[in-house]
């Protein structure tokens, strides 16, 4: 079969998401159904990056769907099933609204696809397609293959790879907890070695959600990895730098950057948001001993928790100016249909848009507490607006810095990316 698998535009210009207007974030999960989809002729298109081939006929059409670019997925898929074409749609979205859905596609992927997908391929080549596939178990992360990176965009600057899913925290504004990935599983250090052993890029991205659940796990694949001399970046948890021996192990394997979810600077809205693991008080100690070990950070937060009117704003970026971090990227409480806090919300009246394009955590989709939703991105953006100045005259201070030059003189493309990034102003609000 000719099978094309389709992730739809996510990025946004001059969008939250700024670093990755010069990064190409490889969809790693279409290249690993790609390696599944063995005897077949696949293409992978990343329509952030690539052109839709309207040209072309495909038997078999794979999308992936988050809530933000369900709209553009769902449009997509239509298209593709009035040319002839059978449309299968998976990812996040897949797993929260199902019926949603179905509408628009011949078949649903709830949940990991790595032992359901090759059945799939079967059905669709003898016209019998089931209207949903899910896993009776979760996957076994050794029995994740390789991402066929040959279909990916040529010579990507950074490279991804995974060698963990899922996480143990239960935030109530996460997706993650509703999904049937949720459980932390590990891929053996073995293996996450000759993955990126193969790798040509000098610099990757972990994509997992928490590499950090079992840190002897985590300290045992730095220690493997550490003779790549590969310079990495993650995201990680606040918690972990109460272990000296991990970060050092995480700065001697390559680690150079991560990004922590501090996720709001009021002890309040940790305790509502149920982010047990953080503490407000802690956190310029946390970026301390990250830079004690070489690493950058870029620090997560969220804004528009019931407890919140527009004070907020100037005591968040205060407190970000005080903690020394490199860069900010600020969310507003985005509740995901399928989820509590949606329910909740639709219950009491106070959803506001329905414009999915919307759910990108840089819009106020719902009624505020104690502000209006105008307040809300206004006060979002002009908190932005004035990091933006900081973060900016701040950045030669850190480029010069001798534990960083180094770095950025080894890898001036990444340097490049960085001044850029600074340059580029967020806007949210939408004329």
């Amino acid at each position: 079969m000719r099978i094309l698998l389709l992730k739809p535009r996510w990025l946004v210009k001059d969008g939250v998401y700024r670093f990755l207007t010069h990064i190409s974030f490889e969809p790693l999960h279409l290249g690993i159904l790609a390696a599944l989809s063995e005897g077949h002729d696949v293409t992978i298109v990343d329509h952030d990056w690539d052109e839709i081939p309207n040209d072309r006929d495909f038997d078999l059409v794979g999308i992936t769907a988050t809530t933000f670019s369900s709209q553009r997925a769902f449009d997509l898929a239509d298209g593709f099933r009035q040319k002839g074409a059978k449309v299968v749609i998976g990812g996040v979205h897949a797993c929260l609204m199902p019926e949603e859905c179905l509408q628009h596609a011949d078949a649903i992927v709830i949940g990991e696809a790595e032992y359901v997908w090759p059945q799939l391929l079967k059905d669709a080549a003898t016209g019998a397609l089931k209207p949903t596939y899910q896993q009776s178990q979760p996957t076994v992360m050794d029995d994740v293959p390789i991402p066929r990176r040959d279909l990916f965009r040529p010579n990507p600057l950074v490279g991804m790879i995974q060698a963990t899913r899922g996480c143990h925290h239960t935030c109530k504004f996460c997706y993650l907890p509703h999904v049937p990935w949720h459980q932390h599983r590990r891929r053996s250090p073995d293996k996450v070695y000759e993955e990126l052993k193969g790798m040509k890029q000098s610099i990757v991205f972990f994509v997992d959600d928490n590499l950090f659940v079992d840190e002897d796990y985590a300290l045992a694949l730095c220690e493997k990895i550490a003779p790549l001399k590969k310079a990495w970046s993650v995201q990680a948890p606040t918690t972990i730098t109460k272990n000296l021996r991990l970060l050092r192990a995480m700065q001697k394997s390559g680690c150079f950057f991560v990004q922590v979810g501090f996720q709001t600077v009021h002890p309040d809205s940790l305790a509502r948001a149920g982010v047990v693991q953080n503490r407000v008080e802690t956190y310029r100690e946390v970026v301390r001993r990250f830079h004690q070990h070489g690493i950058l950070v870029k620090g997560f937060f969220i804004f528009g928790f019931d407890n919140e009117d527009s004070r907020i704003f100037p005591t968040a970026e205060t407190c970000i100016k005080q903690m020394g971090l490199e860069d900010a990227l600020l969310y507003i409480l985005t509740p995901y249909p399928g989820t509590p806090i949606y329910d909740q919300l639709k219950q009491q009246g106070r959803l506001l848009a329905f414009d999915r394009e919307k759910f990108g955590w840089a819009n106020a989709v719902f009624q505020p507490a104690r502000m209006t939703p105008q307040e809300l991105e206004r006060g979002v953006q002009s908190t932005y607006e004035n990091l933006h100045s900081f973060f900016k005259w701040q950045a030669p201070r850190r480029i010069l810095n001798p534990k960083w030059l180094p770095f950025f003189l080894r890898h001036p493309r990444i340097l490049w990316v960085v001044l850029q990034a600074l340059n580029r102003r967020v806007k949210i609000l939408r004329d």
